[in-house]
């Protein structure tokens, strides 16, 4: 049986989500302001390993 931490969490799956797709368009803009010729893909893989190493220090950090 899922606890109620997971219960909750499903609850904002779709919302966190949302959030992720809405970073990656952020940066993807950012990065076009910067890079006349930007391969889009390329910056979508980026940006999305660079998310991926973001989580993963945050999820490292102790003081959480």
């Amino acid at each position: 049986m899922a606890s109620i931490e997971e219960i909750e969490m499903a609850r904002y799956a779709k919302e966190l989500e949302d959030d992720v797709r809405h970073l990656v368009k952020k940066y993807g803009r950012i990065m076009g302001w910067d890079v006349p010729d930007l391969d889009e893909q390329e910056a979508r893989r980026l940006i999305l390993d660079a998310l991926h190493a973001a989580v993963t220090h945050v999820g490292s950090d102790t003081k959480l």
